[in-house]
């Protein structure tokens, strides 16, 4: 008798973990069909031939207005002074250091006069 209790037992365990197993693999593979349903929907939707010039066009915008602005280069503030630096919006708080080239030379030198 108590050998039927414990296979009874061990029957009830072993089809309670067989049932959630299965039901736990039944809705991963409803999600799985779920989500390739839907992406190929959404798919077909944006490469429909209606969908495919607006795009095209939008990507073409998006890249030619990130193309010209990493293409920008403001002017320099003088042509003579290589070293200038580029122009910058507003004045300048900080007076500008020289460039290490200058102080071989002297050219921003301090004059004794």
């Amino acid at each position: 008798m108590l050998i039927y209790f414990i296979y009874s037992v061990l029957e009830a365990i072993a089809n309670g973990i067989y049932t959630t197993v299965a039901t736990i693999s039944s809705i991963e593979q409803a999600l799985i069909n779920l989500m390739m349903s839907t992406f190929l929907f959404v798919l077909g939707i944006a490469c429909h031939p209606v969908m495919v010039i607006p795009m095209m066009l939008g990507g073409y915008y998006i890249l030619r207005n990130f193309w010209n602005r990493r293409t920008k280069t403001p002017g320099l503030q003088s042509s003579i002074d290589g070293d200038a630096g580029l122009i910058t919006a507003g004045a300048r708080k900080e007076p500008r250091i020289p460039s290490y080239r200058s102080f071989a030379v002297g050219i921003d030198a301090p004059n004794d006069n």
